[in-house]
C-alpha cells in the first residue's frame, strides 16, 4: 500500500471515530468518505478532519464495518450468473461463494457486499461484461485486490484496502466491452450504523 493509500485509510478511521463519537451525521460521514476515495494528496485528506473536534485520548479505531461467515456455515464453491438483457441484485444479508462468475451482456448487476457475510481468506469475482455494468459495493474494512482490462470502457476501483492482513479479501478481475465495471466504498445501510453507533458509544470506544 503506497503512502497516500495509508494516510487515506488513517483519514477514514478517523472519521468513522467521529461519526461513533456523534461528530457526524451519516450523510455527513458518506460525503466526507466520498471525498476520501476521490482525494490526490496528503492536504485533500487532511482538509477532511480540520473542522472537526480533537477526539478523547482514549478513542481507539472503529470496530470493522463488514459482517464474517458464521463457522458453521457451508460455503458454495463456485456460483455462476449470467445476465442477458436483464438486470440481477445481489444484497442484504446473503453469503457470497468462494468463487463467483458472472456474464453481463446488455444488462446490469449490482453486487452489495455491505451486509455480506464475507468468509475468511479470499472470495473472488470474475466478471465480463460486454456493453453493461456491474458495480461493486463494499463495506470499510475490506481488502480488495482489482485487476481488470476495458475496451471501449471502463473497470474503475474506487476502493482503498483496509491495509489489515486479517480482514477479508475481495478479489476482482475480467473485464469490460463498451460497458463498464465499478468498485466503491459505501457504508452499511443507517440503521446498521446507528446500531454500531450505539455499541462503540456505550463500550466507550473499546
Amino acid at each position: 500500500m503506497s503512502g497516500l493509500e495509508l494516510d487515506r485509510e488513517r483519514v477514514i478511521q478517523a472519521l468513522c471515530a467521529h461519526f461513533a463519537a456523534d461528530n457526524l451525521s451519516t450523510q455527513e460521514l458518506e460525503v466526507r468518505f466520498d471525498r476520501a476515495y476521490q482525494a490526490v494528496s496528503l492536504t485533500e485528506l487532511q482538509s477532511l478532519l480540520a473542522t472537526l473536534p480533537e477526539l478523547p485520548a482514549t478513542s481507539a479505531p472503529p470496530a470493522p464495518l463488514y459482517l464474517s461467515a458464521r463457522a458453521s456455515e457451508a460455503l458454495e464453491g463456485e456460483r455462476r450468473h449470467l445476465v442477458l438483457l436483464s438486470e440481477l441484485k445481489k444484497r442484504g444479508v446473503w453469503t457470497p461463494a468462494r468463487r463467483t462468475t458472472i456474464r453481463t451482456i446488455m444488462g446490469a448487476a449490482l453486487i452489495d457486499l455491505r451486509e455480506a457475510r464475507l468468509a475468511p481468506g479470499v472470495t473472488e469475482f470474475d466478471v465480463e461484461v460486454f456493453m453493461g455494468e456491474v458495480k461493486f459495493l463494499l463495506p470499510p474494512g475490506v481488502n480488495v485486490e482489482c485487476d481488470g482490462s476495458a475496451i471501449m470502457g471502463s473497470f474503475d476501483d474506487q476502493h482503498a484496502s483496509a491495509g489489515d492482513p486479517r480482514a477479508p479479501r475481495v478479489r476482482i478481475k475480467g473485464s469490460a466491452v463498451m460497458g463498464s465495471v465499478q468498485v466503491k466504498t459505501r457504508l452499511p445501510g443507517e440503521s446498521a450504523l446507528a446500531s454500531w453507533r450505539r455499541r462503540m458509544l456505550s463500550s466507550g470506544g473499546r
